[in-house]
């Protein structure tokens, strides 16, 4: 005779594995790198997010001058409290499902996937402010790289989308750039047939774009993981310190203590090639 319970439990357990996502081609979101506590770096990624992408509701008042008696009055109030209950259960509803995590597959990589149309403005948004006020907001998050687009991982579908951004960051006025290639547990793509073909695109959109591998003010970051590709195109991003939350917080000043001198050198742990097979920066074709 089966067991009810124990049908139940796996019943449950099913159903988590179908809700659980995967990072996969036709998502936005962000990449963010950690040093081995991936928990504790995904709330901070919540948090940040989250508190970033908020904004305040600014309350109309009232307008209606007609008067009312008291059980009209009595209505009123309820109606209007029934609203806001199911205005704040709505808010909240949209907030959890704003952010997400999708599985990578990869240690020290994570991707919170995100239903906003531009997640690179939140993103740019995050690091500019923290460079400007030296604000230390996280402490197991380390990069944060919004992500415009993600595809799979070969020379095309990365052509392709990388096109689409340049269209809107290249075409009308010219501008230096590089690109940023890292490469995580994937032999099968070519780090320099993507530079070349990516800088073709680039100039092709405009003959005045020039590379430039020290000071450019748009970079276009490829992210291969596994079997996919994220794609985007940001502003500043050597200049921003490769959008390192900790760096650009000024924590290589942090005091040396046992928990964080971890979380300062974990970004030199992140990059090591035997864990991404291969990575680099800069990026002449």
């Amino acid at each position: 005779m089966s067991d009810p319970k124990r049908k139940n439990n796996y019943q449950n357990r099913q159903s988590k594995q179908r809700k659980h996502s995967f990072l996969e081609p036709g998502l936005k979101g962000f990449v963010a790198t950690c040093n081995f506590r991936e928990k504790e770096c995904i709330r901070e990624c919540y948090n940040i997010l989250n508190q970033y992408s908020e904004t305040p509701v600014l309350e109309t008042p009232p307008t209606d001058n007609v008067t009312h008696d008291d059980d009209e009055a009595d209505e009123d109030i309820s109606k209007a409290l029934e609203k806001d209950v199911a205005a704040e259960k709505m808010k909240n509803q949209k907030k959890s499902q704003k952010f997400s995590v999708a599985d990578t597959g990869v240690t020290n990589c994570v991707f919170i996937a995100t239903t906003l149309e531009d997640p690179a403005q939140l993103g740019i948004r995050i690091v500019r402010d923290i460079a400007e006020t030296k604000v230390q907001k996280t402490k197991f998050l380390l990069r944060l790289i919004p992500v415009e687009a993600v595809c799979r991982a070969n020379v095309k579908s990365i052509s392709d989308a990388v096109g689409k951004l340049c269209d809107k960051y290249f075409l009308h006025e010219p501008k230096t750039f590089s690109i940023v290639f890292n490469k995580r547990y994937n032999n099968a793509i070519s780090r320099d047939d993507v530079i070349k073909e990516l800088a073709d695109v680039v100039t092709s959109k405009n003959p005045g774009n020039k590379v430039n591998l020290t000071e450019p003010e748009m970079s276009v970051i490829v992210e291969v993981i596994k079997g996919v590709c994220c794609v985007s195109v940001l502003p500043e991003y050597l200049k921003l310190k490769k959008y390192n939350l900790l760096e650009l917080a000024g924590g290589g000043n942090i005091p040396k203590t046992a928990e964080t001198t971890s979380v300062v050198g974990a970004e030199a742990a992140a990059d090591d090639p035997a864990d991404t097979q291969e990575k680099s920066t800069a990026e002449n074709p």
